[in-house]
């Protein structure tokens, strides 16, 4: 189990050639049911107009506290930024962009799903990924004609009637499996939790920045309303009014 005392919190945002730590804020949303996940970062005037992005730059966005900066957020610009856009704020997706965009056509013979995984994971230039272990009996034949690898995906759980689930967490490409989870965070109520209500059928838990706290993991929740230990469904991460970093992460109990 893990507690800490989480206070004035620390941001960095690189983008492209750009490394800032301040004049900026942003709202992250992460959620395995959704075709990506997203950031979206906006500049304050210091920073209007004196900043070009191109398409697919590479973004990281880093968190923490005591000068211990962590990795929270990765992905690409959306589209291109520049002063013409008459925008202050840059959209970033995750990897799932690259996935979207290429196109696969091949035919396999004898081939289990994690070797298509692979091969369309490969085709976009995805280096980085986790695939499950589990057995899975060879198919013939498989063909695939310009299909984006979103769609392969898709064609791969329906051609083995499987539901393996797949998404993108820090860069990284999962596929059957969740990251593996070292220890279990602890929000306790009058410590760690900022406020703790009800969303249709999820509890919502309202905290200090955890950049550490991903979708897909356990946590543990100790509140008069709900305790135990909990499946975190979706998590954003953004700064508030006041300029502090908080976390809203989704649990169903």
């Amino acid at each position: 189990m893990r507690t800490e005392e989480l206070f004035y919190p620390e941001l960095q945002v690189v983008i492209g050639p750009y490394v800032l730590q301040e004049g900026i804020t942003f709202t992250s949303y992460s959620d395995p049911k959704t075709p990506y996940d997203w950031c979206r970062i906006l500049f304050t005037e210091e920073f209007q107009g004196s900043i070009q992005v191109e398409e697919k730059a590479e973004v990281e966005v880093y968190a923490g506290y005591g000068g211990s900066l962590q990795l929270f957020f990765k992905g690409l610009v959306a589209k291109n930024y520049n002063q013409a856009g008459a925008k202050d704020e840059i959209l970033v997706k995750d990897y799932s962009l690259k996935l979207a965009e290429t196109k696969v056509t091949n035919t396999f013979l004898d081939v289990s799903p994690q070797e298509l995984v692979q091969y369309s994971l490969q085709e976009a230039g995805i280096i980085e990924y986790e695939l499950t272990d589990q057995v899975y009996r060879p198919k013939g034949v498989v063909s695939v004609i310009q299909k984006t690898v979103v769609e392969f995906l898709k064609e791969i759980n329906a051609l083995w009637n499987i539901q393996a689930d797949s998404y993108f967490q820090l860069g990284k490409f999962y596929w059957g499996m969740e990251p593996e989870q070292q220890e279990i965070y602890v929000f306790e109520y009058g410590s760690n939790i900022i406020s703790l209500t009800r969303e249709n059928s999820f509890w919502v838990l309202l905290t200090v920045s955890v950049p550490f706290i991903g979708h897909s993991q356990l946590i543990e929740v100790e509140h008069p309303y709900v305790s135990g230990e909990f499946l975190v469904s979706r998590v954003s991460c953004f700064v508030n009014e006041d300029g502090w970093l908080r976390t809203k992460i989704w649990f169903q109990a």
